[in-house]
This record gives C-alpha cells, structure tokens and sequence, in this order.
C-alpha cells in the first residue's frame, strides 16, 4: 500500500514528499491489518466526529469505527438491502444515526441499541441521497426521480418534487447558504430550497455523471466529481456559487471519482485542500485553488474505492470493495500533506 517509490540510503526532510513524483521508493510503515468487519463492499461512511466514523455496506450492516486504533465500538443491523447512504445530526446532545438502502427504505438510528429506531417509506427505488438538515428534518434522493424532505418524528415524507430523468447519485446540506447541493446522472449539477423543496439554480451539463458532491465549509464553492475512463472524463470540478460558474476542473485520476471529502485544515496557510478516491485504486490530496494533486496514495488493492472522509486535518478513512476500509493520519512535512496508514481492513488475501 502507498505510492511507487524506490529506496535512497541518505534523506533530507524533501525526499519523502518528492518520491511520489520521481518514481524513487520509501520505505513505509503500511499499518495493522485487520480483518474487515463488514463481508462485502463499503458504499457510505459518515463522521460523526474527530476519531470516530460509520460505514455502511452492500452486506447490510453499519459499523461505528475508531479510527485512532481501528477498534469497532458498535455494529447495527436492519436494512434488508445494501446501505447505499449515510447521514449524521446531532442536536441538543440527541445524536440521530440516518440510512438509506437499496431496500428503499431509510431508517433512524441510536448508540444505544443496534435495531432502528424507525422507519422511513415513499421511495420506489434504491436512496440514492441523504443529507441532515439540522433539527428535526433531513432530505433523500432516488433512482426513482424524486426528492423528498422528512421529519424524524413522521413516517412519511413532508413533501416531495419528482424532475425526469434526475437520478439522484449524492446529496449535501450547508447550514451558511441552508441550500442543499445534489449531484445526478443526467449530468447536472441542482441547488435546492428545502424550505420549498424547489430548484433553486441548475449548473450547466458536464459530459460524464456526476457522482458525488460537496460543499465547501463556507458555502462559497461545491466539488463534484465525474465518472470516466482512462482519463476521459474522471475529474473533479469547482462551482462557485456567487458566479454560477465552473471555475475549474482538476484531472489525473484515470478512473470513475467516486468521493471527495473537502479537508478542514489549519496548518498549511492559504491552502484549501481536497481528499478524493476512485476506480482508478487511488486516494489523492488536491489544492483547490491551483487545481494540482498534491500527494497520490496507491491503495495496494484490487477493488475500487468507494468512499473517502476527511476527519479534520488529522484523519481520513477510505473504503471499497471487499470491506476495505483504511484508516489513514493526514501529515504535513515541508508545507505539503501526505497520507499515511495506521491500520487496513479487508477481505481479499494479498
């Protein structure tokens, strides 16, 4: 696992960073190697705070993890498909546990019992969107062409707005515009009201799916990530809101982008940096405003990765196929970030 490097016998504090760019090797501390708690892939993982996390996964479990020492604390069971999407609010010191499922379904749960609490029904197809609003209410998308908004304390959906061919791949909420940002099939990237559950603006089209989204802290930008092959499409791009306009377009992985996760950091000034993963079995740190990739981890698998959270400036998670999941530190040395694994559960034999 980690970058293709070649071993040099005298370092400086340069070396390590500049072998993922020349081709020479270091020799890496690769982490502890678990066996992986879930039986097949890893599609949703969600923070609940600073060393903790939840994946979801196509075996239909949930798995609360620590991901300073990898331990797993709690496990919950329920949904009789895949867990396709996470979500996580806490309010009042009342902490809610959402997912949704290739059962249709989305369900609400605690840390003190692995049973949920309730069940939410009205999609016809797979959750393909879920997002927390704050309070009481959160939002869902579907391959069935519909967006709907909910209350924890209903079973049914509030409201809902059905637009054709808008096949729901990710959903995401910002408190500072209080507008929530879905990515979709038909490759385009929507901004909701969910106080009117109606569009509030549409980007213009790209030319592959857009297969995930994300906000910017400030609200100012949002990250989409695009599908594509050999390098044909596979980037990800920056919005900006105020402009209603694509700023840029960041390239070099070379397979479908499935995740990205906007890292909240302080140590390096001026920066704003950007964690992605893909088909392509690479996890990559960006600088949003140059558009250059920073640090390229090869994951040493051989499934896709799926799905990447930044934990603050400190930690990251990664996962994939074959119950993948790897708990990684976000280092700094000589003013650039690194990745570096603490510990890696899997599936596969290597």
């Amino acid at each position: 696992m980690g970058s293709q490097y070649s071993h040099v016998s005298t370092r400086d504090p340069d070396d390590f960073l500049a072998g993922h760019v020349d081709g020479t090797k270091v020799v890496r501390n690769l982490g502890v190697k678990r066996r992986s708690v879930h039986s097949d892939a890893i599609g949703a993982l969600v923070v609940i705070r600073s060393g903790l996390a939840i994946s979801g996964s196509r075996d239909t479990t949930m798995v609360l993890h620590n991901v300073d020492n990898g331990d797993t604390i709690q496990k919950w069971y329920g949904h009789e498909g895949e867990v396709t999407k996470l979500a996580y609010g806490n309010k009042s010191a009342v902490h809610i546990v959402l997912s949704g499922s290739r059962d249709t379904t989305v369900k609400a749960w605690n840390f003190k019992s692995e049973a949920a609490q309730q069940t939410f029904e009205g999609h016809k197809l797979v959750v393909s969107g879920l997002c927390h609003l704050g309070d009481h209410q959160f939002m869902t998308g579907s391959r069935d062409c519909t967006v709907r908004i909910w209350d924890v304390n209903f079973a049914t959906s509030l409201n809902y707005s059905q637009i054709n061919r808008n096949l729901v791949t990710h959903m995401t909420y910002n408190p500072t515009t209080n507008l929530v940002a879905q990515s979709s099939e038909d490759k385009e990237l929507k901004l909701w009201d969910p106080r009117s559950m109606t569009v509030s603006h549409r980007f213009p089209k790209r030319n592959h799916i857009q297969l995930h989204c994300e906000w910017t802290p400030d609200g100012g930008q949002i990250i989409t990530s695009n599908n594509g092959f050999n390098g044909d499409g596979c980037e990800i791009s920056i919005w900006d809101l105020r402009a209603k306009k694509l700023l840029r377009d960041l390239r070099g992985h070379e397979g479908n982008v499935t995740c990205v996760s906007y890292i909240s950091q302080t140590k390096l000034p001026n920066k704003r940096i950007l964690l992605s993963c893909s088909s392509d079995r690479t996890a990559r740190i960006w600088n949003i405003e140059e558009g250059n990739c920073l640090w390229v981890e090869e994951m040493g698998t051989t499934s896709d990765l799926q799905q990447c959270v930044a934990l603050g400036d400190t930690y990251a998670v990664v996962a994939g196929g074959n119950g993948l999941l790897c708990n990684m530190r976000i280092q700094y040395k000589v003013g650039k970030p690194y990745l570096q694994t603490i510990s890696v559960q899997r599936n596969e034999k290597e």
